[in-house]
């Protein structure tokens, strides 16, 4: 994030109010009165402003995801960035939303859209939020921290990117902030197996399984020369292990690739100085569940039959949370 000299100090609904009522708008060719271009702190961070959406509700916006003076106000910007269709979806997914019903303020954050590093929203949402709230940013992923009050503890919301907003909301002349709605929790990524294509290629690779079983301690596992060789042989081509599993006459090559991949594996797993000492071996009587275990493995990495799913946000909703 970009280190600043100032905070905007917005701590209540009515500052935000008095703020935007106090600072003169932006006018220039660029940006006609209509824009109403009203920055939170110095002027050429024009992408920074409040807007008035009724009046009981102002945004802080960044010229980001669905900000309609995104294109006008940065001076750098993805043509790829989501455009609002109305006033309503501009104010949906405005990076922070205050609004006041008369008896309680409310203030809603929301992160980016997409996937990769926002450091303008990042900097933002640093720097515009109340101060007894904290944005940071952790392993990757991005925090709200709420003060109980004693000035030492707090509690942490993660903010997930896309349409996972965070809001809180607090009595009129209250400093302490609730959790309003769903709060969140990060779901890692996770690798899945595609078992319809595993079944597809399974009456081929039990029929490997059962060669690699009868052949593993015959070949010359520990040749290094015949495994260059096979390497040369197949690696160097235009390699489909999917399409050479399903010919029988392929099947001592690939084997040999099974013992070099399994050495490979073993290998790493020791220690350095012992790492020469390990052979492409099982042992001369075959452990069946082991060697089964690991083909199986092997099947999938060579198969390209495991996918990532990526890191996702698991709603908590709102009876659940605290």
């Amino acid at each position: 994030m970009v280190t600043r000299y100032y905070k905007t100090n917005l701590d209540t609904f009515h500052r935000v109010e008095e703020m935007y009522n106090t600072t003169k708008p932006i006018v220039s060719k660029k940006h006609p009165l209509h824009h109403d271009i009203r920055p939170l702190g110095p002027r050429v961070r024009k992408w920074e402003r409040i807007k008035k959406f009724s009046y009981n509700c102002y945004g802080l916006m960044d010229g980001g995801s669905y900000d309609g003076l995104g294109k006008a106000t940065r001076h750098w910007y993805d043509s790829r960035t989501p455009q609002p269709k109305d006033i309503k979806e501009e104010k949906k997914f405005a990076p922070i939303l205050w609004t006041y019903d008369g008896t309680r303020e409310r203030i809603r954050i929301r992160n980016e859209i997409s996937d990769y590093t926002h450091t303008i929203r990042n900097t933002m949402l640093e720097n515009a939020l109340p101060s007894n709230m904290q944005f940071y940013c952790h392993n990757g992923r991005q925090y709200i921290g709420i003060e109980h009050g004693d000035g030492k503890n707090h509690d942490d919301y993660y903010l997930p990117k896309g349409d996972y907003p965070l809001e809180f909301e607090r009595e009129v002349n209250t400093s302490l902030w609730r959790v309003r709605g769903n709060t969140y929790q990060y779901v890692h990524p996770k690798k899945r197996v595609d078992k319809k294509r595993k079944a597809k290629i399974k009456p081929h690779s039990d029929k490997l399984l059962e060669y690699v079983v009868s052949m593993y301690n015959i070949l010359p596992s520990t040749n290094n020369e015949y495994f260059s060789n096979i390497r040369m042989e197949y690696w160097k081509r235009d390699f489909n292990f999917t399409e050479k599993l399903c010919d029988p006459d392929n099947y001592r090559q690939l084997t040999s690739l099974f013992q070099e991949d399994m050495w490979n594996n073993l290998r790493d797993k020791q220690d350095w100085n012992e790492r020469d000492a390990v052979e492409n071996k099982l042992g001369g009587d075959v452990d069946l569940p082991t060697l089964r275990s690991r083909y199986n493995s092997f099947i999938n990495k060579y198969c390209d039959l495991i996918h990532t799913d990526k890191g996702s946000a698991k709603i908590i909703t709102k009876e659940k949370t605290k």
